[in-house]
């Protein structure tokens, strides 16, 4: 008996440890899907849930479903960004792509500010406009930067400064970041069709093969 009691003595610690690490991980399960009832309706895929506030470009109705993580201040995403353009030109209606900021990039500026101005641009419908200012200017996304993009669109700025003042855009910034920590994602861009995870495609061609197009 007094050996059985040293034995569960020593996995004790361990089993701590487990419980711990599982609900952790179930905190953040419910951090991110909670029981909203529009993120349930939103959500289209088992895995990557779509939040209602991912814009979303191209065809709602496209045979194709790509989700892409990607960061404004990224060459790898602005060069997927440009071929994904191409792809969606040449074969109108075909795909539908999720897209998801994830802001990584601390130098020379961090990308954050520019991803919580895109998350309000998309709540003024503006969301692709925006992404194209910003990846022409992926290398220099200063506050200076992002205040020129936003008087070169001429937002509604009382409806701006109310989003980016709101938190909003933070809480929704956190919420891509605790997905790409449980899809265990390492890099950007980082691409899913159909919520399986690819290799990212670097040419029209090389998308129109895994498309079957």
């Amino acid at each position: 008996m007094i050996q059985s009691r040293h034995i569960f003595l020593g996995i004790l610690p361990a089993l701590i440890l487990v419980i711990g690490i599982f609900s952790f991980r179930f905190l953040q399960y419910n951090a991110l899907f909670g029981n909203n009832e529009n993120t349930t309706q939103a959500t289209t895929l088992d895995l990557i849930p779509i939040l209602p506030d991912d814009p979303i470009i191209g065809s709602s109705n496209a045979p194709h479903t790509i989700v892409v993580f990607e960061d404004l201040a990224c060459t790898g995403c602005r060069a997927q960004d440009a071929i994904l353009k191409d792809v969606d030109t040449k074969h109108p209606g075909k795909i539908k792509i999720i897209w998801k900021g994830l802001p990584v990039i601390p130098f020379p500026y961090t990308s954050e500010p520019a991803h919580e101005y895109a998350f309000c641009a998309n709540k003024q419908g503006r969301f692709e406009e925006f992404k194209d200012f910003a990846f022409a200017n992926y290398d220099n996304l200063s506050r200076a930067t992002i205040t020129t993009i936003v008087q070169e669109m001429k937002f509604d700025e009382d409806k701006l400064n109310t989003c980016l003042n709101s938190g909003e855009a933070t809480t929704y910034i956190n919420k891509i970041r605790t997905l790409a920590e449980l899809l265990h994602i390492q890099s950007v861009p980082t691409v899913f069709l159909e919520n399986e995870q690819i290799i990212t495609p670097t040419s029209v061609e090389e998308w129109e093969v895994v498309l079957g197009l």
